[in-house]
């Protein structure tokens, strides 16, 4: 650390350092512990299990790397782009009405307080920004990084290789037996009354066959068609969604659908459907 900077600063950028580390990985831990209970967002692209799942290694290695004292400016930067574009999509989720950010696992955590949280994090980090001490003493985080990312590259590799794709992999770390893509569906913009179909990919990760038996059909007319149907083992099925764009106030709106299967491991497969309701 330079000599120019005094004991007061030298231990406010620690502190500032090791509590944005906290904050990433208590992120990382509830989204892991809810892994198993529910998908990851109510809505939108940005935050597929995928997209998370990826989210959940970086903050972990960031969290880690900021706690470690390592390349402390490299570090920083890194926390200060990583903060920056969560701030953005959680503003970006609150702008269109999201009610859930889907940031904190099982946690409902409203999209303007995550932002807030953010903005915080980034107070913190620009208030605690540390010296550059030139490229010389970066060499050692970078050095970190890769090699993490080489770790990384791996692991994807590996569960791409033993069950076909990332999708496969991670409906397989959430201990599921049958999966659906995509996870979010968007049926895109309608009036009240218009109705929309989409269609979605139900795989089946069991060596056995699984018959699909019905679907949701609720007050908002969500239904699934084509069923019963029966996906073979390792096998994959298309299904339609149709859906009745609900009487209510414009905006952006989610609704769970529901498919039921015989399958003892998991008698449900769930995914997301939202649509904007236009005047």
């Amino acid at each position: 650390m330079d000599l120019g900077v005094s004991t007061f600063r030298i231990r406010f950028i620690k502190v500032a350092s090791i509590l944005c580390g906290l904050l990433l990985l208590a992120a990382a831990g509830l989204k892991l512990y809810g892994l198993n209970y529910s998908p990851f967002a109510q809505y939108g692209r940005l935050l597929t299990p995928t997209v998370q799942s990826f989210a959940v290694v970086w903050e972990v290695l960031l969290g880690c790397w900021l706690m470690s004292g390592s390349s402390r400016f490299l570090s920083w930067l890194s926390a200060m782009v990583t903060f920056t574009s969560f701030a953005i999509i959680s503003g970006y989720l609150g702008v269109i009405g999201q009610a859930s950010c889907g940031c904190l696992g099982v946690i409902e955590a409203s999209p303007w307080a995550a932002f807030a949280v953010d903005v915080s994090a980034l107070v913190l980090l620009i208030v605690g920004r540390p010296p550059w001490t030139g490229w010389t003493s970066c060499q050692a985080g970078l050095k970190w990084a890769g090699g993490f990312a080489a770790i990384l590259v791996v692991i994807v590799g590996i569960g791409i290789s033993v069950f076909g794709s990332t999708e496969a992999a991670i409906a397989r770390l959430r201990g599921e037996s049958l999966g659906v893509t995509p996870g979010v569906l968007d049926f895109g913009a309608g009036k009240p009354g218009d109705k929309l179909t989409r269609v979605v990919t139900v795989h089946n990760y069991t060596n056995r066959p699984v018959k699909l038996i019905g679907g949701t059909s609720d007050c908002s007319c969500l239904a699934a068609k084509d069923m019963p149907i029966t996906v073979k083992p390792g096998g994959q099925q298309e299904i339609r969604i149709s859906f009745v764009m609900p009487h209510a106030n414009p905006g952006r709106m989610s609704r769970w659908v529901e498919l039921y299967t015989d399958c003892l491991d998991q008698q449900r497969i769930r995914l997301n459907a939202g649509c904007q309701v236009l005047n």
